[in-house]
């Protein structure tokens, strides 16, 4: 009977030495697997990092760009602004001299020039008028 016993306890003992072998074998192969996995995912992130770093480099090359070429055109829009005021007040000190040409009476024979500056300024109302008319529907096309 002590031999039963202890054949019992020796195929109990075989038989947990078998499940833990088993385990131990699928837990090398799962370290195994994340090992690899693991080794992919720093690859694939080491190329996404030098893509990501590419990027960057190439914004920051393009907000340079930008930010040059910005600066080139301030002097133009400058000048066009000087433009704008120096016509702008030519085109008040005309019209003041023409009403005041227009209100002063004493000024014979000027009616006539008064009229043709009238006429003129009309003239170039009208056709910007016109320009602008013409060009926006050129732009709803």
């Amino acid at each position: 009977m002590a031999y039963l016993g202890v054949l019992f306890i020796a195929i109990a003992f075989l038989i947990v030495a078998i499940y833990l072998s088993m385990l131990l074998v699928k837990s090398s192969h799962l370290l195994l697997t994340v090992t690899k996995t693991a080794k992919r995912v720093e690859e694939n992130l080491d190329q996404s990092l030098e893509y990501v770093n590419g990027l960057l480099n190439e914004t920051e090359e393009l907000a340079t760009d930008v930010q040059v070429k910005l600066d080139a055109t301030t002097p133009l829009f400058s000048s066009i602004e000087n433009v704008g005021r120096s016509s702008q007040y030519l085109s008040e000190e005309l019209t003041k001299r023409t009403k005041q040409f227009e209100e002063d009476g004493s000024l014979s024979g000027t009616k006539p020039f008064v009229q043709a500056i009238q006429y003129g300024e009309f003239g170039s109302e009208l056709l910007r008028s016109w320009k602008r008319g013409k060009q926006s529907t050129e732009n709803s096309r």
